[in-house]
């Protein structure tokens, strides 16, 4: 029996994770269309794998950056900025991408073992990740990381503006994340519980809706696709944490030991700065995972951007 139980646990916890992250499965073409363009332009440089594989691991769970669409197949599957970017380096490599989904803190641990190359999935710098592992330079990827809240239920709604509202309730985010990192440094030291950490922000999620936390902290970005997905059940308490300068952007994680995968990586991702070739990424996966609409950000049906 415990058996059971422990197996209708794993296929619930799965569902809400696709429930949560299956923002692109809506039948309107119309939301892809962006997106869909975009990594059709990257994959045109017709890169032949003559340099291997690009193994990524990636953790498909915090849109607009990672999700999946589930009306798609395989690898097809997992969408988002950071899959766009992936696909971009195994171009610029002349690898052959290969992603890998997993959870947050188990793509981390792939990287340090082995089991993947690089490790691409929202991570900002942390002052452990540097410890851990070789940090690429920067790439930007909208305000995934330059602004970061915290979600509660929608009775709670703008009630919660300032760290000393917190006091004695329940705090919950994101194991081995930014968000833990700003949650331990902001409310460390007050009468509040910061001791639920979650594996996979679905899971998270559902605590929330369940009461068994009173508030999340997230990603805005990812707190908008968590609020547009909720059916008005969840919205933004008014409060916003201070990011140091040091934390926002993004960064890739690759194994201390693969210095030469680190400066090609560098090399690709200056040269995508440079070039703004990741221009309109961003928009277009928050219109893919319903965040915004195609008029809001300047896309024409067929994925064309036709105003800034």
């Amino acid at each position: 029996m415990k058996n059971i139980n422990k197996f209708l646990c794993i296929v619930l916890a799965l569902a809400m994770i696709l429930a949560l992250s299956a923002c692109g499965s809506k039948s309107d073409a119309k939301l892809s269309a962006a997106y869909d363009k975009y990594l059709a332009e990257i994959k045109a440089n017709g890169a032949t794998g003559a340099n291997g594989t690009l193994t990524v691991a990636i953790s498909p769970d915090f849109a607009p950056m990672d999700f999946y669409d589930v009306a798609k197949n395989g690898d097809d599957a997992i969408v988002g900025f950071d899959v766009l970017l992936a696909n971009y380096l195994a171009q610029e490599l002349d690898m052959t991408l290969v992603l890998k989904p997993m959870s947050f803190d188990a793509c981390m641990a792939a990287v340090q073992t082995g089991n993947a190359d690089i490790a691409i999935s929202g991570f900002s710098w942390t002052f452990e990740r540097s410890q851990n592992f070789a940090i690429s330079d920067y790439y930007i990827a909208g305000d995934n990381e330059t602004e970061q809240s915290v979600i509660c239920l929608k009775e709670n709604e703008g009630k919660f503006t300032k760290a000393e509202d917190f006091v004695g309730y329940k705090i919950g985010y994101q194991g081995a994340s930014l968000q833990q990192v700003l949650v331990e440094e902001t409310f460390g030291g007050m009468d509040v519980d910061i001791s639920q950490a979650y594996v996979d922000l679905g899971t998270a999620v559902e605590a929330l809706k369940a009461k068994q936390i009173d508030f999340l902290a997230v990603a805005h970005g990812n707190g908008d696709s968590i609020i547009a997905n909720a059916s008005d059940a969840i919205a933004f308490t008014g409060f916003d944490f201070e990011v140091a300068e040091i934390y926002k952007n993004n960064v890739c994680l690759i194994n201390k030991d693969n210095t030469e995968l680190l400066d090609l990586v560098n090399a690709a991702l200056n040269k995508a700065l440079v070039e703004e070739i990741y221009s309109g990424w961003y928009d277009a996966c928050k219109v893919y995972a319903g965040i915004s609409t195609l008029d809001e950000l300047g896309f024409d049906d067929e994925g064309n951007k036709i105003k800034d």
